[in-house]
């Protein structure tokens, strides 16, 4: 969820063996006793899944001062004859890779952990879990970087930091304090070049299994929506754009990897309010079908467009006159027609 005018605030949280708390997970909407499904489209994320040995969930996004954005999780294991990232000390990293740590402030907290860095071409995964984990979550950091450039038409110079605490109460120092239940939490610092990390909550439960790092299709969910969240979203420009289009779209990007979606989807869509993003069972659900329905009817640059201008920090015209420039007809007409599209069809992509 985004929120708050420092910056982005959308968590999701979920435990397994609660049912009521999975009502907040990404695109996945909760009936007691319901069961989820993952549609995974990449062999590689299942490939990625044998890497990441035991990873729990909870993730959001933040500014300067944290605010949420959720998604899901995946982990991984051994990948035979895959890229493997270098594996080093902060000590013995470059500067320029112990710079991306640096800026956040946090570098002493992780230092007195014995964390290693994992580099990677578009990130680094800083943490004190097992090696090959953090090399595996580099791979899926910078698979999920590409994404987003191929689906943004953005090209994303650095690294993304991406930090991996093996306990729940180094994650509450390592940035994640305030979101105890998330899967991992996105934060944004204005004040220090704008600097963007996102904190992984691998000690917390996943949904099909005891925890996110172990949840291998999940994590590698969490981690491309934050991914997404975390490379288009600025500080500033946050609080401008509802939550049915910030995490909507971050769940179109997420949904290249693995999809999480309900057991029974609901009959009859509406758009979502804010509110309804952070606590309805569907919040999540109905911002994601919403948004992949204007993609698939205006295509994916048309819709990319609308977003851009949307969270713009420099935005002056309405949701509702983006919405007729770049998709060609009002918000009002488009959630009719999609509503329309949902009664005969039924959801998209399940």
């Amino acid at each position: 969820m985004v929120g708050a005018s420092a910056g982005v605030d959308s968590t999701v949280k979920a435990r397994v063996g609660n049912a009521s708390r999975l009502r907040k997970l990404f695109l996945v909407s909760t009936v007691r006793g319901g069961r989820y499904r993952f549609a995974t489209r990449e062999l590689r994320r299942c490939v990625f899944g044998a890497l990441v040995l035991s990873l729990t969930a909870g993730c959001t996004t933040s500014t300067a001062a944290p605010a949420p954005t959720s998604t899901p999780k995946a982990t991984a294991g051994a990948l035979g004859g895959a890229r493997r990232s270098s594996v080093v000390t902060y000590a013995s990293a470059p500067k320029s890779v112990q710079a991306v740590l640096d800026h956040t402030g946090l570098e002493p907290v992780v230092e007195t952990t014995g964390a290693k860095l994992a580099v990677g071409h578009h990130v680094v995964v800083a943490g004190d879990v097992d090696p090959s984990d953090l090399s595996a979550m580099a791979q899926v950091g910078d698979d999920a970087v590409d994404e987003v450039d191929q689906l943004t038409g953005h090209s994303v110079h650095g690294r993304v930091l991406i930090l991996a605490p093996a306990t729940e109460a180094e994650y509450l120092a390592w940035g994640g304090a305030g979101f105890t239940d998330a899967w991992g939490i996105t934060r944004y610092l204005a004040w220090k070049g704008a600097q963007t990390w996102i904190t992984l909550n691998l000690a917390t439960g996943g949904l099909d299994a005891g925890t996110l790092k172990a949840d291998q299709p999940l994590l590698v969910h969490v981690i491309d929506h934050e991914m997404f969240h975390a490379l288009t979203l600025k500080p500033s420009g946050r609080g401008k754009a509802p939550l049915w289009l910030t995490e909507g779209f971050a769940a179109l990007a997420g949904q290249q990897q693995a999809t999480v979606w309900p057991r029974t989807p609901p009959k009859r869509v509406t758009l979502p309010t804010d509110t309804q993003v952070r606590t309805d069972t569907y919040g999540y659900f109905l911002a994601w079908q919403f948004v992949v329905f204007v993609e698939r009817r205006v295509g994916q640059a048309r819709a990319m467009r609308f977003y851009f201008a949307a969270v713009s920090p420099r935005r002056h015209s309405t949701l509702n006159a983006l919405s007729n420039r770049y998709l060609k007809a009002s918000l009002a007409t488009l959630t009719s027609r999609w509503k329309h599209a949902y009664r005969k069809h039924g959801p998209i992509g399940i």
